[in-house]
């Protein structure tokens, strides 16, 4: 290997990392827009133009198979809002909820408030010098104080206004702080939603006054990661997926914010259709339905590949089209799939171009990554196999499918019909 070669891979290991990226990037691939409609209904311009439609306090949501790449989509979301002039703020839900356990209706909105002050803070739509007045994080911890002070039974520690121990670290890294301030909150449910949106209102009071890019439109807040929400031992999966299902069926007039129109990401097997607009994000179609190649999806695949790669030179790692056709083909249409397989295919590379027989090691080696599967998900695969769709015979079937899901062991396609 040569130093040009050596430096070069280098930039391309760093390509391909497993970040999301936005319409900015100079790595994105408008895929919706290639020939051949590998990714079936663009779900960004209609659910833009039902949420520019919508009241303020409206929901809605997109759901989609992991890998598929549901945030890239969220930052075009963003961006096709923006350019139509709605204040936007895209709020990670990872950054301030433990999504491997139950989320409640008391954390939620505490995480809500607490995200939309810190990303508007971030994107310069509240001035930081107004920040310790404004900040949601010290208005929830001064209004839980206020009860810390009025009652005598309170049992709840309250962590600093900022730092280390800060509410926001404590909301995701400490669930027995979150189970104590549930415990604390039971009965005060609804003091709760009157002081976050109470919070709410005042700082799209604040943004509104600070905006200067055109009529106020009101704001638009997408919460993004709620679909990682996925159990631990010390929980089921059907206990996680009830309490989002009870969170945005029984619980939504609670988490519809005033002067807010809310976009959440959503797991697949969590169906929200009966509480607001759904859109799914599905893997790029490069096989049809009867396991052929499908040559559009296929390409897209390629230029993803060719986005990521320094001048575009594929040809300068892999020894022919073939192989990297043959990438996009082993990937099944996951994006994350095909930048693993890739970043394999350098991580073995010896010199440049590889050969074949690197290619297929590295495909080997992603493969063997899948395994090992047991009796029953070989039988439940088999079923897919045959007959295209998810075995869903009944509640018991939710986890072990949602793990087939997760794995990249099942994929999913447009159609059409």
């Amino acid at each position: 290997m040569t130093p040009e070669d050596e430096a070069f891979l280098t930039e391309v290991h760093r390509n391909l990392d497993k970040q999301a990226i936005g319409p900015e990037s100079p790595f994105f691939v408008h895929l919706e827009e290639l020939p051949g409609n590998v990714l079936g209904l663009d779900p960004v311009p209609m659910l833009a133009t039902r949420v520019r439609r919508a009241t303020p306090g409206s929901m809605f949501f997109l759901t989609g198979l992991r890998g598929s790449g549901k945030s890239s989509q969220l930052r075009r979301f963003k961006q096709h809002l923006e350019r139509n002039g709605f204040p936007v703020l895209l709020v990670d839900a990872e950054d301030y909820l433990n999504l491997r356990r139950p989320i409640g209706v008391t954390d939620m909105l505490f995480f809500l408030v607490g995200a939309i002050s810190d990303q508007a803070v971030g994107y310069d739509l509240i001035r930081k010098s107004d920040a310790p007045e404004s900040y949601g994080w010290s208005r929830l911890r001064d209004w839980l104080a206020k009860f810390r002070l009025e009652t005598a039974e309170v049992a709840i520690k309250l962590p600093p206004v900022e730092g280390k121990l800060g509410l926001r670290a404590e909301l995701r890294d400490n669930p027995s702080f979150v189970a104590q301030l549930r415990g604390f909150l039971d009965g005060r449910v609804a003091e709760l939603v009157a002081q976050a949106h109470s919070i709410v209102e005042e700082m799209a009071d604040q943004m509104r006054e600070r905006w200067n890019r055109g009529e106020w439109k009101d704001l638009v807040v997408i919460v993004d990661s709620l679909d990682h929400n996925r159990a631990i031992e010390a929980t089921t999966f059907l206990e996680v997926r009830r309490a989002l299902v009870n969170l945005f069926d029984l619980d939504r007039a609670k988490l519809a914010l005033p002067r807010c129109r809310t976009v959440f990401t959503l797991p697949s097997l969590v169906n929200a259709a009966e509480t607001g607009v759904v859109r799914r994000v599905t893997n790029v179609k490069v096989a049809d339905e009867h396991g052929g190649p499908n040559r559009a999806g296929i390409d897209a695949l390629v230029e993803v590949l060719r986005k990521r790669i320094p001048g575009g030179e594929l040809r300068r790692i892999f020894p022919d089209d073939d192989s990297v056709s043959d990438l996009a083909v082993m990937s099944g249409g996951n994006l994350r799939m095909l930048l693993q397989l890739a970043m394999e295919v350098i991580t073995q590379a010896e010199s440049l171009p590889v050969d074949r027989a690197t290619v297929d090691s590295a495909i080997g080696e992603v493969r063997n990554s899948l395994l090992p599967l047991s009796d029953d998900e070989r039988a439940r695969l088999r079923r897919v196999a045959a007959d295209h769709r998810l075995p869903l015979d009944n509640p018991e079937c939710w986890e072990p499918v949602a793990e087939l899901l997760d794995r990249r062991l099942v994929l999913g396609y447009r159609n059409g019909d």
